[in-house]
């Protein structure tokens, strides 16, 4: 009896040794596992982080996929803001590529330790994480608009007429003849038309019928110097000011310093700001400039590519790059207090001014608070900006759709 106890004892030790083991397997994959999970976030956070960052080098230096690229370089520099497994995230140039031009995608594994699972022989695990991002033209946001819009660009023959060009006058329905070239009447259309969306317009050249001849990258962002605000303007009292978030010279002020930050997409209709409101056009430009005096328009030295340096902000990313908005010429403004339709969204790069007039030049710029528009199916290996249009913001994407 005495020896049959004592086998069963013996017995119960050996299950109690067993499960005991078991569970301390079972605990130990459980730490290991949800650390490894915490790591892999850590990672996926580090890379959707550059490839953000990534993005916005694309835009503000579009076909520039060097190691000196902003694409690459900012895509290091945000990944390597993030620590996993108590380590820097550093990437190397080969885990980033480029499938499209207005994609980036990034691709790592790195080693994550382990705990209990070494007693079983594992001490560390590959976590691989995957990231990738696409520029995409913006159709409006909350993006600091600053208190202007002149006419859109439109076409006379397959010549492009800007708003400088007065000796040609504003969009003319008529028959007539501009520089020895006879139409029927000027021509007009918006970049985003829907018969657009979806293409990259960075490969329109001139503004003949079927292209759009509102202003588009590269085509447009040529270093022309552009009178953003006119001081002769074609109708009298409207010098191309807007009212936006209300009316006066002190709102029209703090608008061109600060930008206004309400929302407005294309199809919007917005109200003028009559009269030439020179004294507050001059003290806020003043102070817009100042908030990074020395930015300068320069062109890629790889790309050709048009973009603004500054000593004080990544490229392209100056305050002195300002979005407009840009009205449809085909519906003349008329004087006094009106109403315009929103038929473009540009970037303008601030120069100079001296109250009565702005002065800069087109550029492509990063939208924040952007509503994202459709992206290029099939951008162009050197497309432009956010696939041709102005403004452009960045989003993350699936990246098994670059595989």
């Amino acid at each position: 009896m005495r020896r049959a106890r004592r086998e069963d004892r013996g017995s119960i030790l050996i299950l109690v040794v067993a499960g005991l083991v078991a569970i301390v397997g079972v605990t130990s994959l459980a730490v290991d596992v949800g650390y490894l999970y915490v790591v892999r976030n850590q990672l996926q956070n580090a890379v959707d982080a550059a490839a953000l960052a990534g993005a916005q080098g694309l835009l503000a230096q579009p076909g520039n996929y060097t190691a000196e690229g902003a694409a690459v370089r900012w895509a290091m520099e945000y990944a390597a803001r993030n620590q996993a497994d108590g380590q820097q995230v550093l990437l190397s140039s080969s885990e980033i590529t480029f499938p499209r031009s207005n994609v980036i995608l990034i691709d790592i594994t790195r080693p994550a330790r382990t705990f209990f699972a070494r007693l079983f022989g594992i001490r560390q695990a590959n976590i691989r994480v995957r990231a990738a991002a696409v520029v995409t033209p913006a159709v409006g946001g909350t993006g600091g608009w600053r208190p202007w819009a002149p006419p859109d660009q439109f076409g006379h023959g397959g010549i492009c007429v800007t708003p400088e060009d007065d000796d040609h006058g504003p969009f003319n329905p008529n028959p007539h003849t501009w520089r020895g070239i006879a139409v029927n009447a000027d021509y007009y259309k918006s970049p985003y038309d829907p018969e657009f969306q979806g293409q990259d317009l960075s490969l329109y050249r001139d503004c003949s019928p079927g292209s759009p001849t509102g202003f588009i990258a590269p085509r447009d962002v040529d270093g022309r110097y552009i009178e953003l605000k006119s001081d002769s303007p074609e109708y009298p009292g409207n010098f191309y000011g807007l009212a936006l978030g209300g009316r006066g010279a002190d709102t029209y002020r703090e608008n061109i310093i600060f930008g206004w930050g309400g929302t407005a997409q294309i199809g919007d209709t917005l109200t003028t700001e009559p009269g030439n409101m020179v004294g507050p056009t001059r003290q806020g430009v003043s102070a817009l400039i100042a908030q990074d005096p020395n930015a300068q328009l320069r062109q890629d030295p790889v790309t050709r590519q048009w973009y603004v340096w500054s000593d004080r902000y990544p490229p392209n990313e100056s305050p002195r790059i300002v979005p407009i908005f840009l009205f449809d010429p085909t519906i003349p403004s008329r004087g006094g207090r009106t109403t315009v339709r929103v038929a473009n969204l540009g970037a303008f790069f601030i120069e100079r001014s001296d109250g009565r007039s702005v002065f800069g030049r087109f550029i492509a710029m990063r939208l924040p608070g952007a509503i994202a528009g459709t992206p290029a199916e099939r951008p162009a290996r050197q497309s432009s900006g956010a696939s041709g249009y102005l403004l452009g913001t960045v989003q993350l994407a699936d990246p098994d759709e670059y595989r």
